[in-house]
């Protein structure tokens, strides 16, 4: 209370060097003093929001972009399952709802199971690792890039994501779509790049599940393929590789042919990154 006090002060005086001292009052501290909802209550309105068929479109996404906001509290983010709801912002990623939604409720997904086990097991409750790997291949290039977005982050050094992964065969999203331009190309690769390194970071599913899945889609090419494509996807592709060289993966010789071709068209990247660079040598020389 005193430090409101003093907050309240220096804001009525304008000493902003008082204010900045003192620091903001807890935004608890004023919701419970001055009346107003706590965040878990707000995202309840958010999602009541959307789930009212006489909202406008336009108020229904304001609504999911602050509950956007609140989740990349990690309370908040599990707060989720604890309010029961998973399953309506599950439910947008159905074909009938409006693209502008789906958009927003996979970036939800994606931020909540971000470095967050618990809300990557509490979405597994619902059916939204099916939905999500549905709608990819017909979505809209967006809404594409935040499937593999969240699809990543739910896997990354979680087994239990990854098994629903490998079971439903998620794979298949790694079969890059021919009809895109250079520049969503990059995007694209960016991202399917970032799933693979998700799907490494499974170490103890590595020989027996993801070393033959790897050869089957011939993801290792698919690496090597933009070691020389733009600098983010070369970084990519540097720490992947290094991923699997530390993994003892067993590059074929035409891998290894194709490796160290590509590895000689970016050696201007030597210097930026010596790890990659020495793990990859250690195995082509």
């Amino acid at each position: 209370m005193d430090k409101l006090l003093a907050w309240s002060v220096a804001q009525q005086s304008g000493d902003k060097e008082a204010i900045e001292k003192i620091g903001k009052p807890d935004e608890k501290v004023l919701s419970q003093l001055f009346g107003g909802p706590d965040e878990p209550t707000l995202m309840k309105q958010s999602i009541d929001i959307v789930n009212d068929p006489t909202v406008e479109l336009k108020d229904k996404e304001i609504a999911l972009e602050n509950f956007e906001m609140l989740i990349e509290n990690l309370d908040n983010a599990n707060n989720i399952e604890n309010m029961k709801l998973w399953s309506s912002i599950v439910k947008l990623l159905d074909g009938e709802t409006p693209d502008s939604l789906r958009i927003l409720a996979v970036s939800i997904i994606s931020i909540a199971v971000q470095n967050n086990d618990k809300a990557q097991d509490d979405f597994l409750k619902y059916d939204g690792f099916e939905r999500l790997l549905a709608i990819y291949p017909d979505a809209s290039f967006t809404l594409k890039l935040k499937v593999l977005f969240a699809i990543s982050s739910l896997i990354r050094n979680n087994l239990n994501s990854f098994k629903f992964f490998n079971k439903l065969n998620g794979w298949e999203i790694l079969k890059a779509p021919e009809d895109v331009d250079s520049k969503q190309k990059d995007k694209l690769n960016i991202r399917l790049l970032s799933v693979i390194s998700s799907i490494i970071s499974n170490t103890k599913e590595f020989k027996p599940e993801i070393e033959p899945k790897l050869n089957e889609f011939k993801v290792i090419s698919f690496i090597i393929d933009n070691l020389s494509s733009n600098i983010n996807c070369s970084e990519k592709s540097l720490q992947n590789l290094n991923q699997l060289i530390n993994l003892n993966y067993k590059f074929d010789d035409d891998e290894l042919s194709q490796l160290t071709s590509s590895i000689k068209q970016i050696q201007h990247l030597k210097e930026d990154y010596p790890t990659e660079f020495k793990a990859i040598e250690s195995i082509t020389k």
